[in-house]
């Protein structure tokens, strides 16, 4: 739609065209109504020659000249080609103005005539002013705003010269007169609007005309139909030229040809051969076809045909169209919906599919056994080689898996590092062989490109049984005895056995226990008194985590980190546990620390951070009391943001100490990594520290290290005054063990109640228990 003013919310391509459509259609009627103006105004000069004076004749009529000559001369510029739009747009302001000048002629003349007319000769002067009034809705009707223009400056001269003739009648017509403007001023914009829509209406009609005719042409030229004819045997009859191309057969040897001959398989040509046979109509039947020695789909619709006097040996009419490209395409999705992209295994989906079918099928003396595998550590090939190194490698473990498989097995990759072996008759018998083998050929190394990688794999088997329910009972069966072999030290075979599922469905009610604890306000918070060997006082506490859970009693974490690391809900118990320990601490001594151990997933949260800026502004407690605890592992997995996030909490104030060192085979590399605060000597190393000397020998380098380095040492474990002589000898710094105390909750602490942070008498030893911080016991989690 368009507005009045002539453009409105057009597109500035529709608007230039309406814009020179107004034009045009303008000055198609300029002469005509140049003429007729001078003609009138001659007249009326005549009939009021001897009331008027000469000059005002020679004015009047002479100003009529000027803007009819004008007129003419706009005209014959807007029938120039290629106007600009800012010309057009000044062509069309100066017939606006134009429009104007004429109106004021008119309305001035017969509004200065009226005083000095005759009777008969207001008559005339009434008929011109109505008359010229409406002229403005016929000539200038494409142009509403010289219409426009018109009306009023011709109502207003008249109006004028009514209002000075005055009289009852002078009122009546000048009532008359504005309704007649009204009507001619809101016709104006009407006339113009539906002129508008019509070029509007015109101009889309001929786009899609323009777009039938590309779609059409495009059809013609790419279409991978053609039409064909069958004579009651089935011969081709007047074979066209595109039908004959795309067959690839020279067009006068396919004419005469039976279309069967056309088609590689048997089925498909009998189908046809009975419907031309029996000259019933039918349609999309999918053949296959060879063109040039390529396969090819096509599909056939044909109507039998009424024979004709012209036509007698038409028995049939159709269409052939090539759907070669669809079927490939669907091929391909096949594809990717049932195998690997990587390894062109058979994915999760084909397997169980074929899984779930054999399981169906087997009888109560049928052998079938599953075995699933992973690689072990392949997590950490990719952090350190990169993981196009660790995609080669696992093509090439598929392709040497290949070797073993033999026809009848099914072979997939069903995740990640995660591959299924399935295996019946004879093979399934032999399953123990088959996954030493996988053991054996995947423990052998790989070179991917210059890199010698050596991995192992962890195997669980399970064989089916007539009292299985269904295949997904093997499926559990099989994923748990794999979860035993990664228990069990990895690298090697687990079959299932009668007590793992009891020991999965434990495992499972703890998860669900897990899982609303900190609900049910079943966590607590143990602390265990950190001390200084050179003052013998206590400097600090360590938070352990222990679960009272109402029906299981306490529950140590040896028996729940790793389900809360497996399943994520450690975040939220880390959480808890920072908040927590900063809340406790805020009531302590400000001489006292407080550590807290931190796990892998713990570092990997987004929320890690900004957990521990708010707990520490909730509790008021100086950054400058919070240790924060980490183990290697943390370091190996994500290693560059997780040592970004620890540079964020060092910039905090907070203290960093590197847990359990020595255990691991990288503890040197580390220490170049990251600044730590303290460095914490692992128990069995402290343990034996006064009985062998390769013990002491490690802490001493351990101690001296710290030194050089700027960094504190802390002694784990200790439980004999032997241990602590022997540390205090060696240079350690701090102790914490059972000589001191063990884990309790707050309120045990006199100290802690009374801010009085002394030793208790030397007398007073605690019997040792098992006592595991949470960042000692993530190191055994799966994985």
């Amino acid at each position: 739609m368009t507005t009045s003013n002539g453009i409105g919310e057009l597109g500035r391509s529709d608007q230039d065209l309406i814009l020179r459509e107004q034009l045009t259609e303008h000055g198609k009627s300029v002469r005509v109504t140049v003429f007729a103006n001078i003609v009138n105004a001659a007249i009326l000069s005549i009939l009021f020659f001897d009331q008027v004076p000469l000059a005002m004749h020679v004015l009047w009529y002479g100003m009529f000249i000027y803007l009819s000559t004008t007129r003419l001369y706009l005209a014959k510029r807007t029938k120039m080609a290629d106007l600009s739009r800012e010309t057009m747009l000044e062509l069309k302001r100066r017939i606006t103005f134009n429009a104007a000048g004429y109106a004021h002629m008119w309305g001035a003349g017969v509004a200065c005539l009226l005083p000095i007319a005759t009777p008969n000769q207001l008559m005339l002067l009434a008929i011109i002013g109505a008359g010229k009034m409406s002229t403005a809705v016929v000539s200038f009707r494409h142009i509403p705003e010289a219409s426009r223009a018109w009306t009023i400056i011709m109502h207003i001269g008249l109006t004028a010269g009514l209002l000075y003739l005055g009289g009852i009648e002078s009122y009546a017509a000048i009532a008359l007169l504005t309704m007649f403007a009204a009507v001619l001023y809101v016709n104006c914009g009407n006339i113009f609007e539906n002129f508008a829509n019509q070029l509007s209406a015109k101009q889309e009609i001929q786009r899609s005309a323009e777009t039938v005719k590309l779609l059409l042409n495009d059809f013609e030229e790419q279409s991978s139909s053609w039409l064909f004819s069958l004579d009651a045997e089935g011969r081709l009859v007047d074979v066209c030229e595109r039908f004959a191309e795309a067959a690839q057969h020279p067009r006068e040897t396919m004419d005469g040809m039976n279309i069967t001959t056309l088609i590689d398989d048997k089925d498909q040509c009998a189908r046809l051969a009975d419907h031309v046979r029996n000259g019933r109509s039918f349609r999309d039947l999918t053949v296959s076809v060879d063109v040039g020695g390529k396969q090819q789909w096509w599909t056939i619709t044909a109507r039998a045909t009424a024979a004709a006097q012209d036509d007698e040996n038409i028995a049939m009419r159709g269409v052939i169209e090539d759907i070669t490209v669809q079927k490939n395409a669907e091929a391909k999705v096949s594809y990717m919906a049932h195998f690997d992209g990587l390894t062109d295994l058979p994915n999760r989906r084909l397997f169980t599919e074929t899984l779930n079918r054999t399981i169906h099928r087997a009888k109560p003396n049928d052998a079938v056994a599953l075995v699933f595998f992973d690689l072990d550590h392949f997590k950490a090939i990719n952090d350190t080689l990169g993981h196009p190194i660790g995609d080669k490698l696992l093509q090439l473990i598929a392709r040497r898996l290949e070797q073993l498989a033999r026809p009848g097995d099914l072979l997939a990759r069903i995740g990640g590092d995660e591959f299924a072996l399935l295996l019946t008759g004879a093979r399934a018998q032999s399953v123990s062989e088959v996954a030493e083998a996988i053991v054996e050929q995947v423990g052998n190394p790989f070179m991917v490109d210059d890199h010698n990688v050596v991995t192992g794999v962890s195997v669980g088997v399970a064989a089916w049984a007539s009292e299985m329910s269904d295949a997904n009972q093997l499926l559990k069966y099989a994923d748990l005895a794999l979860y035993s072999a990664k228990g069990s030290g990895r690298n090697r075979v687990a079959f299932f056995e009668k007590g793992m599922d009891i020991a999965a469905e434990a495992r499972r009610n703890l998860e669900l226990d897990l899982r609303g604890s900190l609900g049910r306000d079943e966590m607590r918070l143990h602390y265990q008194p950190l001390v200084d060997l050179k003052t013998q006082q206590k400097i600090g506490y360590e938070a352990l985590l222990r679960w009272e859970h109402p029906n299981r009693g306490v529950v140590m974490p040896d028996d729940f980190i790793g389900v809360a690391e497996e399943t994520g809900m450690i975040v939220q118990l880390g959480e808890w546990v920072i908040r927590k320990a900063l809340d406790d601490a805020s009531t302590w001594d400000e001489r006292l620390t407080v550590a807290i151990n931190l796990s892998p997933t713990q570092m990997r949260s987004a929320s890690l951070v900004s957990t521990i800026v708010n707990a520490l502004a909730h509790s008021g407690v100086d950054p400058a009391r919070l240790e924060l605890e980490i183990t290697e592992s943390i370091l190996m997995q994500d290693s560059e943001a997780n040592i970004r996030t620890l540079h964020t909490l060092r910039d905090l104030g907070i203290r960093i100490s590197l847990d359990d060192f020595g255990t691991g085979y990288s503890s040197l590399n580390y220490l170049r990594s990251f600044p730590f605060d303290k460095i914490k000597i692992d128990r069995c190393f402290v343990s034996e520290i006064d009985t062998r000397e390769d013990c002491r020998a490690i802490i001493r380098s351990v101690i001296s290290l710290a030194q050089n380095l700027g960094m504190t040492t802390t002694a784990e474990g200790v439980e004999r005054e032997d241990q602590v002589d022997e540390l205090r000898m060696e240079g350690c710094d701090q102790v914490q063990g059972f000589l001191y105390g063990k884990a309790e909750a707050m309120n045990e602490y006199t100290d802690l109640r009374s801010n009085d942070s002394s030793l208790p008498n030397v007398e007073t030893i605690y019997l040792p228990a098992a006592e595991v911080p949470l960042a000692q016991d993530l190191k055994r989690r799966k994985g």
